[in-house]
């Protein structure tokens, strides 16, 4: 029988007895069933609206559950067995999730990149027409996705009767990007103050154009700190590579003994503490 042959018949199997296992249920395991697709359905349909995603939730499920059988497939073929395919379907389960949480961050930090280009156009429109909404739609027009998505929300909130506070309240909870919850609390309290708007705006982007310069030279200066936390982490394995050359005797028991186990164990440990340490000490956030 060829390994293709074993796969497809595998896979029936499993769906064979999925559906027997349903069946033999009875109400329980539909009602089982419907509760986890619903819960499933809310939460992914809640990070599909997020990202702007064209996908509908029954797109995303199909491809979610093609993820799983390839994945499967993928596993059967390559590492074997029931266990390979286990692991297969197990990543397959994991991947479509952790695509959506990666495309999300990328949207967080994309939005933070566009807040400081966001905050000059919308002081150069102010300073043609004194009106926010008006400057805010000027983004929407004039700036690319994700930031001019994110705004055209508030302005349509806006327009349906929300205030035009609370609808910016409503952008700061639903992306928290650190650089556009500034410039949302500066906006809102110069609105409270009946501050210059235009001159609050141009002070913004000049502070996130000051943090981003800032963050440029303290990268430059801890780039030095982080290599050698990694050559320091690295070191250990080139002395045993360099002892293993001169004198293998010297070596094999650390791979040979439970008590070499133990001390590999321990120092593995400690090496990964000591680079993670050292990382976080020189990483420095502005």
């Amino acid at each position: 029988m060829s390994m293709v042959t074993s796969l497809v018949l595998g896979l029936t199997l499993v769906f064979v007895a999925a559906v027997l296992a349903v069946l033999g249920a009875g109400d329980w395991a539909v009602d089982q069933l419907s509760q986890k697709k619903s819960i499933y359905e809310t939460v992914v349909g809640k990070e599909l609206r997020r990202l702007f995603l064209n996908a509908s939730i029954d797109q995303f499920v199909f491809i979610h559950l093609m993820t799983i059988l390839t994945c499967l497939g993928i596993g059967f073929l390559f590492i074997g067995g029931i266990f390979g395919a286990l692991i297969g379907a197990v990543g397959g389960t994991i991947l479509p999730r952790f695509y959506l949480k990666w495309k999300w961050q990328q949207r967080i930090d994309d939005v933070n990149d566009q807040v400081e280009e966001a905050m000059v156009y919308m002081a150069n429109s102010f300073k043609a027409n004194p009106s926010l909404p008006e400057a805010i739609g000027d983004v929407t027009n004039s700036m690319p996705p994700p930031i001019s998505e994110e705004f055209e929300v508030v302005l349509r909130e806006y327009q349906l009767g929300t205030p035009l506070d609370e609808a910016l309240i409503n952008l700061q909870e639903r992306m928290p990007a650190s650089n556009l919850e500034l410039a949302i609390s500066a906006i809102r309290i110069g609105r409270a103050v009946g501050g210059n708007i235009p001159e609050i705006l141009e002070d913004i982007a000049d502070t996130i154009r000051e943090s981003y310069r800032l963050q440029q030279v303290i990268d430059t200066q801890t780039a030095q700190g982080k290599m050698q936390a990694w050559v320091m982490g690295l070191m250990p394995g080139v002395v045993c590579g360099l002892f293993y050359l001169m004198d293998p005797g010297l070596i094999l028991p650390l791979f040979q003994t439970i008590g070499g186990y133990i001390i590999l164990l321990i120092a593995i440990v400690l090496n990964i503490v000591g680079v993670y340490l050292i990382v976080k000490v020189v990483d420095i956030d502005v």
